[in-house]
């Protein structure tokens, strides 16, 4: 039996500059609901049977929480994780941004990710049972306003790392493990 070893050499450069714009918590409803709005139907009338009412705005709220976790999953997985990175990128992270900011801005994102996640999942409870087209439109006016609401106090860590992914857009693509 023939074994060969090769030692591969990953060569990693780091590109801060693949990190999308992020918006600001206003802007980030706004995408969120016209987003719902164009991707969902938008007409419904008191002569549908009331399943068809009830599917029809559990699949707004549905829809609304998808686009929220999509946008928030895309930003956690583009803003490098401190621990992973190189060690000289880390400590410049540290020493630029600080790194407890910068982890509780992150923290921030993903507790309002799972937080929406709940008011869905309960306010789908509830619309199972909604019994007229008006019992259910509010329904989805409360879901949707306590998701926009959650985003809303986020202002401040999204502002914080839209201003880092600026920064660090700028810094050079250096690959740490070459000889100076």
């Amino acid at each position: 039996q023939y074994q060969s070893y090769y030692r591969v050499i990953i060569m990693v450069v780091y590109n801060f500059k693949k990190i999308v714009p992020i918006p600001n918590a206003t802007e980030f409803i706004d995408i969120i609901l016209t987003r719902t709005q164009r991707k969902t139907p938008t007409v419904v009338h008191p002569g549908f049977k009331i399943t068809r009412i009830r599917n029809f705005y559990m699949r707004k709220v549905k829809f609304t929480q998808q686009t929220i976790d999509e946008k928030f999953n895309e930003m956690l997985q583009d803003f490098p994780r401190l621990d992973d990175i190189h060690p000289f990128y880390s400590d410049l992270m540290n020493v630029l941004y600080d790194r407890d900011h910068y982890k509780l801005a992150l923290g921030q994102i993903n507790t309002a990710r799972n937080s929406i996640a709940g008011i869905t999942k309960d306010y789908l409870r509830l619309l199972k049972y909604g019994d007229s087209l008006y019992r259910c439109k509010q329904l989805k006016r409360a879901a949707l306003g306590r998701m926009c609401t959650i985003i809303k106090k986020l202002k401040a860590p999204l502002g914080y790392l839209e201003e880092i992914r600026k920064h660090i857009s700028r810094l050079p693509a250096l690959d740490p493990n070459t000889r100076t």
